[in-house]
């Protein structure tokens, strides 16, 4: 009997399990902004920036303007743009970043990035960074990732 309902409680908890694991994917699924292959590399104790790259797509048939990014973990975050421009590299500070319907876009090295800046204690390898994206319509999306060790 007692083996009858540890294996009855065990097996309950296992659909649950799985019914939140295919509600999480499906919600995914359903986001109008997903963030994926997001990087943050590791920066010495003593720099005063660091970067975010990561892949930003767009699910629907409108356009969508990120407007701000902060983080409670930054004096303040900005998205930057690198350019060549007469054999010089230059960066700016954009003030939005719009993508198209049904598009991505991808902030890497060397193109478009987030620009961390002055964190208020040093951050490592697996700590732990939260950004909130704010978009013109007034929404706003957080995500959470690590800080990556990059040889």
């Amino acid at each position: 009997m007692k083996k009858t309902i540890h294996l009855r409680n065990i097996l309950s908890i296992l659909l649950l399990f799985t019914c939140s694991i295919n509600l999480a994917i499906a919600q995914n699924r359903l986001a109008a902004i997903t963030f994926s292959d997001i990087v943050i590399p590791e920066a010495p104790p003593v720099a005063a920036v660091m970067v975010a790259y990561m892949q930003i797509k767009n699910n629907t048939d409108n356009e969508k303007t990120i407007s701000e990014i902060s983080s409670l973990q930054f004096q303040r975050v900005e998205i930057h743009e690198m350019s060549m421009a007469n054999g010089m590299m230059n960066m700016k500070q954009l003030k939005a970043l719009t993508i198209k319907a049904q598009q991505s876009v991808t902030l890497e090295s060397g193109g478009i990035h987030v620009m961390l800046i002055k964190p208020l204690k040093p951050l490592k390898h697996n700590d732990r960074v939260t950004l909130t994206f704010k978009f013109a319509s007034g929404e706003s999306t957080m995500i959470n990732t690590l800080v990556q060790r990059i040889n």
